[in-house]
């Protein structure tokens, strides 16, 4: 009896390692993939070269690790004891809230609890450069507006784990932004704290418990908030949207994002999310461009499509970067004319998120500032218009302060000083041009090349 059991558990073990390497060779069976960013290893190819330094083995080996056959069940299995045994989620970015219901994206937690701060100094320069360039850009009658949106840990605070709240600083970048915009004079919108406000009353949900997003609802009324603004702002009637009715029965691809990274077995409960169907009015619609992360998906789908209906022109920079909708021949932000776009604009959203409020705006500073002294340094002061004046002076205060700096510094002072005797120019002629040269520097988007 007990060989017959061996030799039926050797043939089940066998066959095991038979099926694992059968589907890991030609897939016969088609499994679902599994949610998340993954970055493939490619196969290794073969050489004398990488065997003897060693590359090909630790290549292979990583490699087999991510295509072993049956490898996103096991990897669901795994998960789903992890949850279901010990109430834990082994994706490090997904974090359970304490009503053991309600999930977080890490990012969005850490930053509420003020651990991506960036310090007083550095948003104090993002808001007085925000505030130049919204100046110069309403003298070209184009509107630049900070949008703060809705952020799930600033929403659910409570449900937040003890072990992030336990070393919560005094400030985060969210709350040092409002003090540094109104210090400053920014024109901004903050839907975060009105929707907020909201969280007593709301009459649909404005987030599923599975997501980090917020709901197509809760987005919707920003939208409609932001559409009247606009109205305010240019005196016309614009296209509106309203909404027809809800359905029930499905989510939208944002609603349980964080359930679809964690890769389980079996479906977690959720609560019913109130699917807006939208109708639309006529009216003027004017150029508007959003530079956002990820929180601007939700208006933007195809499905859902709230600012193509409103709006013309314009569109979506994706983390300032991939330019949505899609151009032919394909462009990125780096191909583009950055000034005159944004200066072709009738609105301008920088839409700011909590998960990535220490990221924003995402270089658009550098870049607009870098592209606009690109065209002004070849004009004249009879050419300059009331764009030009501000910058101007802004510019000049900036190099100025940079020249005090070089005074200051023996090292930088001496070498400006051998420049100007082998230049055959005033030492004033030469900090100017080294203080000039840093400004510019300075404000370049990163990894620029020349």
């Amino acid at each position: 009896m007990k060989k017959t059991i061996c030799t039926i558990l050797c043939l089940v073990t066998m066959l095991g390692f038979a099926m694992v390497f059968v589907q890991q060779q030609w897939h016969p069976f088609k499994l679902k993939p599994l949610g998340g960013v993954a970055y493939a290893t490619q196969r290794p190819e073969l050489s004398f070269a990488n065997l003897a330094s060693g590359q090909y083995q630790s290549t292979a080996e990583q490699y087999s690790r991510e295509n072993f056959g049956f490898r996103e069940w096991h990897i669901r299995l795994y998960n789903q004891v992890s949850h279901s045994l010990f109430n834990q989620t082994t994706n490090r970015f997904v974090v359970q809230g304490t009503d053991d219901y309600t999930l977080f994206e890490e990012s969005y937690v850490i930053s509420y609890t003020g651990e991506t701060y960036l310090g007083e100094e550095k948003i104090n320069d993002n808001a007085q450069q925000i505030k130049l360039i919204q100046d110069m850009l309403r003298a070209k009658g184009t509107t630049l507006l900070p949008v703060f949106t809705l952020g799930k840990a600033s929403f659910y605070p409570e449900l937040i784990p003890e072990k992030y709240t336990a070393n919560r600083r005094a400030t985060n970048n969210y709350q040092e932004y409002l003090k540094a915009f109104e210090k400053q004079g920014v024109e901004m919108i903050d839907f975060n704290q009105w929707l907020c406000g909201q969280k007593d009353r709301q009459a649909h949900p404005f987030y599923c418990n599975l997501s980090a997003h917020w709901t197509v609802y809760a987005a919707s009324l920003a939208m409609d908030s932001l559409v009247h603004y606009m109205e305010s702002k240019t005196q016309q009637t614009q296209a509106h949207f309203f909404i027809e009715d809800f359905d029930t029965t499905y989510l939208m691809d944002q609603d349980d994002d964080l359930y679809r990274m964690m890769n389980l077995m079996l479906p977690l409960k959720r609560n019913t999310i109130d699917q807006p169907k939208f109708g639309f009015t006529e009216g003027s619609r004017p150029k508007v461009l959003a530079i956002s992360d990820s929180y601007w998906w939700t208006v933007y789908a195809w499905n859902v499509a709230l600012p193509q209906n409103l709006f013309s022109d314009g569109g979506f920079w994706f983390y300032n970067k991939t330019i949505y909708p899609d151009r032919s021949p394909i462009q990125n932000v780096e191909s583009i004319d950055y000034k005159q776009e944004i200066e072709n604009q009738d609105f301008v959203l920088l839409v700011c998120t909590e998960a990535t409020n220490h990221l924003w705006p995402y270089g658009f500073i550098e870049r607009y500032l870098s592209g606009y002294d690109n065209v002004f340094r070849y004009k004249q002061p009879e050419q300059y218009d009331a764009a030009d004046s501000l910058y101007y002076n802004y510019r000049n205060t900036k190099i100025a302060s940079i020249i005090e700096r070089i005074k200051a510094t023996p090292e930088w002072i001496e070498s400006v000083e051998k420049q100007a005797d082998e230049k055959g120019i005033s030492l004033e002629q030469s900090l100017w041009d080294n203080a000039e040269y840093t400004y510019r520097m300075d404000i370049e988007p990163k990894g620029f090349v020349r």
